[in-house]
């Protein structure tokens, strides 16, 4: 892939969803850092039941000229790995900007910093955390009279 000048990344972030308006601008709706997990009941379990959540990922590329590939790495606190598919893309001028919208289910199965990496030709170009936070609210068991 010829790559004259390579783009820089403007914008890499996670967010609920992003709005694509007709003339091409988005608005990027609830930015987010961090997923707390709340239990509660009488029997909570002590460690996070697995589970999955879905994340809007954006990035944004500028200021280069020539083809590329973009993705999203998913580095979890076990060590998994998770990819989204590779997402090639054209600059055509100096001034082009290209967005990437990128819709992810990513299995939660530990608390901790689960990073994103923002990668760019095989090169990792941008990264932010999704603290997952696991909260166990115990209730009391209830007594029944007879």
């Amino acid at each position: 892939m010829e790559s004259p000048l390579e783009p820089s990344l403007k914008v890499g972030a996670l967010c609920e969803r992003v709005l694509q308006e007709k003339d091409g601008v988005i608005s990027i709706i609830r930015l987010i850092d961090r997923l707390v997990i709340t239990a509660q009941g009488n029997d909570v379990p002590k460690e996070l039941p697995p589970g999955v959540t879905d994340v809007t990922v954006i990035m944004c590329w500028v200021s280069g000229l020539g083809d590329y590939e973009a993705k999203v790495r998913v580095n979890t606190p076990d060590n998994e790995i998770i990819e989204s598919g590779t997402l090639p893309f054209r600059l055509e001028s100096l001034e082009a900007v290209h967005n990437q919208i990128v819709k992810m289910t990513i299995p939660v199965r530990l608390p901790g910093n689960y990073w994103f990496e923002f990668v760019l030709n095989d090169e990792v170009r941008g990264r932010v955390p999704l603290r997952v936070i696991y909260q166990r609210k115990q209730v009391g068991k209830r007594i029944q009279s007879t």
